[in-house]
């Protein structure tokens, strides 16, 4: 298989060729802060005065974004179910793709930005939190065995645009997100494969086709991207020996035969941490380093939906504040589920972030000083699956800006139609000759 990667590799980099025919550079406007990345696989830019920041962030600054992310993600939970349907996302992911969105906005768009993300921060407090908690995440990653967790993000911008270099400065200052220069307006397809690729690579694969065919078209100026990749061992990991399959009710008396893990033979306590408060009760099932857990909440029977419809972070929190060492019987479904790619458009209108979406209204001068751009779509898709072993997990979000005055015959040139001409000398300016072209079969 070795000859079919290198072949698929080598395709990949002359399909970037084809997107950023002009040579790699600044992107536009306040030059002389930007270099190119030489080990980057395919033409990158990054800013040469600024990199990322690894500075002290106050905890109590962590813990109030933290609070944040948080209460968006019940937010976006409350408007992303459906009935009767699987639901799985990354609001980290979201909260990150959009917090690089909202650097480069300006006034209402974005101050309604940061309330949909249910941000209090102020400022670069903000960024530089989730930062911190990007950075801590990572440094316990990387010396906790058994867990491997990636968070990444990047910018896409059409080359040649005027890009304000402060917006580039503050994306890698905080976000460490280099800048890679597309042609969106000759190969919009073509780029999106490249997209693509680079959040599958991220991803492990597991996040495949996060852009849909047509969303990107030869309007789109900027893409923000976010990827996050999860995998991480059980402390205690299940023995496949008590695996089986038994009766799981989906709704009413509706049952499926579902695979069911156990830590020991049926009937066997073990020890967890376990709360209950009113209708719902909570279990911590920790990975290795016991800094992860995946806390699973369990409404009563026939209680689910009276729960989730009173569900608020409140009660999330209180399930968790209250858990506590407990000897019990223990199963969990082993199972795996893809959501998306789902537009978060609606979802986030619904959360008062209006203005981004309206071309003309929108005001994210900060990229580029004009007030052109707006947001197209935000797409969204996650991963999980869950074993003995342990958990995979991987999300990707990207927010699309387009250009509002954008005329699709500014990139082709298809002469198709009645035309005026001259013939004229460039030297002296001097017309020479002057017509117009209203049916080119007519002879006379």
């Amino acid at each position: 298989m070795k000859w079919f990667r290198a072949a698929f590799l080598f395709s990949i980099v002359m399909l970037y060729a084809g997107c950023t025919r002009n040579p790699v550079g600044s992107p536009g406007s306040e030059a002389g802060t930007i270099s190119s990345d030489p080990d980057a696989p395919f033409p990158v830019v990054r800013s040469a005065s600024i990199t990322r920041e690894n500075s002290f962030v106050p905890g109590d600054q962590l813990a109030e974004q933290a609070a944040s992310n948080n209460a968006f993600a019940v937010a976006m939970y409350k408007e992303l179910i459906a009935e009767g349907e699987n639901l799985f996302f990354s609001p980290y992911s979201i909260t990150a793709a959009l917090a690089m969105t909202a650097a480069g906005g300006a006034g209402e768009t974005r101050q309604q930005i940061r309330d949909a993300l249910q941000v209090t921060l102020e400022a670069d407090d903000f960024d530089a939190a989730i930062n911190g908690i990007d950075l801590s995440l990572m440094t316990y990653a990387d010396a906790t065995e058994g867990v491997t967790l990636r968070v990444v993000n990047s910018t896409w911008m059409q080359v040649g645009w005027q890009f304000k270099v402060s917006f580039l400065d503050h994306l890698s200052r905080f976000y460490g997100a280099g800048v890679n220069l597309m042609n969106f307006v000759s190969e919009p397809e073509e780029c999106r494969t490249v997209i693509n690729t680079w959040v599958a690579d991220q991803t492990n694969q597991k996040i495949e086709n996060l852009l849909t065919e047509g969303s990107i078209t030869p309007a789109t100026v900027l893409v923000l991207t976010n990827a996050i990749y999860f995998l991480g061992d059980w402390i205690y990991s299940f023995d496949p020996e008590y695996t089986s399959e038994i009766d799981f009710t989906t709704s009413g008396s509706t049952t499926v035969r579902a695979p069911v893990m156990r830590y020991d033979e049926p009937g066997k306590n073990v020890t967890m941490r376990y709360s209950r408060i009113g209708n719902a009760r909570a279990l911590d099932f920790p990975y290795k380093g016991d800094r992860l857990v995946m806390t699973v909440i369990l409404p009563d029977n026939n209680e689910f939906i009276t729960f989730e419809s009173s569900l608020n972070l409140e009660v999330i929190d209180e399930l968790i504040a209250a858990l506590d060492s407990t000897e019990l019987q223990v199963s969990l479904p082993k199972f795996e589920f893809t959501y998306g790619t789902e537009s978060l458009k609606d979802a986030l209108i619904a959360l008062g972030m209006t203005d981004p979406f309206i071309a003309g209204k929108a005001d994210f001068s900060g990229i580029d000083g004009s007030t052109t751009l707006y947001i197209a779509d935000v797409l969204h898709k996650a991963f999980i699956a869950v074993d003995e072993e342990g958990t995979e997990a991987a999300a990707a979000t990207a927010v699309i800006i387009e250009r509002s005055s954008w005329d699709p015959d500014e990139a082709v040139f298809n002469v198709d139609r009645p035309f005026i001409y001259v013939i004229r000398d460039k030297q002296t300016g001097t017309i020479l000759f002057m017509g117009r072209t209203i049916d080119p079969t007519a002879k006379e």
